[in-house]
């Protein structure tokens, strides 16, 4: 993402535009974020930028929470449906590291359709935030998952999303 991280100093004197950009992009390209955190700078260090943005996304309101899962990709199902050569990964895709190139056209399949369901059941595809490399055990989180009634779903999925945050934040700010 970066070319080099961003000290703490650097962050506290960041251009407030330049500053929503970078920090809205942690939680997928939500500017709102960058913008809701802002009012709490200087920070001391990372993990005061991470809880600013836990506790940012903590104080959403349901529907607020649902539009920022709808800003996440479906990428799961989407790494399902590529060909071999097509898989790319960025830090929140890495759930299934080099599986996906190896998956046959059965679990392929059966993760797309997983991933369908959750996304019309729930209005916002599914989000997971894990280094998992097993295939059946991603498929078990899911069915798992649609277990919930959609309200605990959207906390379930924000909690992923913060781990995604705090990952992302990392990348940028050492």
């Amino acid at each position: 993402m970066w070319a080099s991280f961003l000290t703490i100093q650097e962050v506290n004197s960041l251009e407030s535009d330049h500053f929503i950009k970078i920090f809205g992009n942690v939680v997928e390209h939500c500017l709102a974020t960058g913008i809701g955190i802002l009012k709490h700078r200087p920070f001391a260090s990372v993990e005061d930028i991470v809880k600013a943005v836990e506790e940012y996304l903590s104080g959403l309101k349901l529907q607020d929470k649902e539009k920022v899962l709808q800003l996440y990709p479906d990428s799961v199902s989407k790494l399902a449906s590529f060909s071999n050569s097509m898989l790319e990964f960025n830090t929140h895709q890495k759930i299934v590291n080099n599986t996906l190139s190896s998956l046959r056209f059965e679990e392929k399949k059966r993760l797309k359709q997983l991933c369908r369901r959750y996304k019309e059941k729930n209005e916002f595809p599914f989000i997971f935030c894990s280094k998992e490399e097993d295939i059946e055990k991603i498929c078990i989180e899911i069915e798992l998952r649609m277990k919930n009634n959609k309200e605990k779903e959207i906390e379930v999925a924000m909690a992923e999303v913060k781990k995604i945050s705090r990952q992302r934040i990392y990348e940028i700010v050492k």
